[in-house]
């Protein structure tokens, strides 16, 4: 199936080459090498602007918050922060960078399955708005850090409602098999907060679910939100609370394929949105605050990987290859999840001639498959591949398998290249190792 450039929002076709962010991405390879991530910030902010405009028009207090994991790079956080978006974060790692661009704490949302104590206390001392506890253990940590620091941390539970997505089984994360939340199925999680509002250091806001990633159906979301209304409902009823914060985590897919139906922001927040008022309206339930937490569906089209094609390598009867100069190190995801990719020749992109199947592969010591078949024309050595919606998930989840550095990161403003997050170098690679000086003794052949 031919690949259609024209599908992918920030990209372009210029005197017959590819643009990405208003920049010739093949002129961009030889100024910055590869493999290289671009990053479009005029995408990336109007994917910000595009999240917070629809939701803000269908429900009104809303608090959107980019999902760092996502793409943790410094600019992406300060663009993000800029744009009057919050924070979810789930490491200490992430509450750094969130720190080091001047974000607003109080929009700042803390996660994690496993948060230790020193860390709740951290994130307390950092001014986070809200921490999502996962468990019991957490919920007494979080008190017992509270009462150190002299505070009233505000605290929401994260829950899992039940509701299986079709996608992925590795990023289905809101069924009851699951390592994230507390079910509702069984009352778990009623219990749990009958636990946490007789803490008297704890302030219990809400509850937070995410049911899973790349979901291309709204149905999934309004049934998600019809359950959490029904349990907020149960909790009015229980412990005579209402709760002041919703939070329905991510999942808003982007485009992969070039054949791919996609819901736009401004519909699918009339979904979800709809349902949730509609249920609030129906179980005389005060409207809480919603919040979401986009990442992919920010970040993933605002980027593109280029990398430098090598050798082509045909097995009569059997396949194609096409060898690049990156893989499993920049992006991990082909083999994590089996996720797919689209790509063209950067400096011939609507070529048709020649056109024949091939797998993609990196050149790490695995099978590192990338893609594993598309149409091209003719590939040849030294020419561009460039690979659509690699900004989420790409750069903030690779890593040195065989001792390869990451790739730079380009930001792109109006078509103008800045570097984000500099090449490692050999260097890097080795800066944190300290082995024993007894072992690093040169060593050779004695002379006879």
């Amino acid at each position: 199936m031919r690949v259609k450039p024209e599908k992918y929002p920030f990209a372009g076709i210029k005197s017959g080459r590819l643009t990405f962010g208003g920049a010739d991405v093949a002129a961009m390879a030889k100024k910055f090498g590869t493999p290289l991530y671009l990053f479009d910030e005029d995408g990336f902010r109007s994917r910000c602007k595009s999240f917070k405009t629809a939701f803000e028009r269908e429900y009104g207090d809303v608090l959107v918050l980019f999902a760092s994991k996502s793409l943790t790079t410094l600019a992406a956080l300060a663009i993000a922060s800029d744009e009057g978006l919050g924070l979810d974060v789930a490491s200490m790692g992430e509450l750094a960078g969130a720190e080091r661009v001047g974000a607003d704490m109080s929009k700042v949302v803390l996660h994690g399955s496993f948060k230790k104590e020193e860390e709740l206390e951290r994130a307390m001392k950092a001014g986070v708005g809200r921490i999502v506890l996962d468990s019991a253990l957490e919920a007494d940590a979080a008190d017992r850090a509270a009462r150190r620091r002299g505070v009233k941390a505000k605290v929401m539970l994260r829950v899992t409602p039940g509701i299986e997505a079709h996608v992925h089984e590795m990023v289905q994360v809101g069924k009851l098999d699951s390592k994230f939340g507390v079910p509702l199925e069984g009352g778990a999680a009623k219990e749990l907060i009958g636990h946490i509002i007789k803490k008297r250091n704890l302030d219990f806001t809400g509850i937070h679910y995410h049911i899973g990633s790349q979901i291309l159906e709204t149905e999934p979301f309004r049934a998600a939100v019809a359950r959490a209304a029904e349990f907020m409902s149960e909790l009015k009823s229980e412990y005579g609370l209402t709760l002041r914060d919703l939070n329905i985590g991510g999942g808003y897919p982007v485009r992969y394929d070039s054949a791919q139906a996609m819901v736009s922001e401004a519909k699918f927040a009339a979904a979800v949105c709809g349902a949730l008022k509609k249920e609030l309206r129906e179980r005389k339930l005060d409207a809480p605050r919603l919040m979401l937490e986009p990442g992919r569906g920010i970040a993933g089209p605002s980027g593109m990987t280029v990398y430098t094609i090598g050798p082509v390598k045909t097995i009569p009867g059997v396949r194609n290859y096409i060898n690049v100069d990156g893989g499993l190190s920049d992006n991990p995801r082909p083999a994590l999840y089996g996720s797919v990719y689209e790509a063209v020749v950067a400096e011939r992109p609507l070529d048709r001639k020649g056109v024949k199947k091939y797998r993609v592969s990196g050149r790490h010591c695995e099978t590192d498959t990338l893609i594993s078949e598309i149409e091209l024309p003719d590939p040849k050595p030294g020419e561009t591949l460039a690979v659509f919606s690699t900004g989420a998930y790409n750069h903030s989840m690779s890593g040195n398998y065989n001792k390869f550095p990451r790739p730079a990161t380009v930001l792109l403003r109006g078509g103008k290249p800045e570097v984000a997050v500099r090449r490692e170098t050999e260097e890097d690679l080795y800066a944190c190792d300290t082995p024993p000086a007894r072992l690093m003794k040169k060593c050779g052949k004695k002379k006879r």
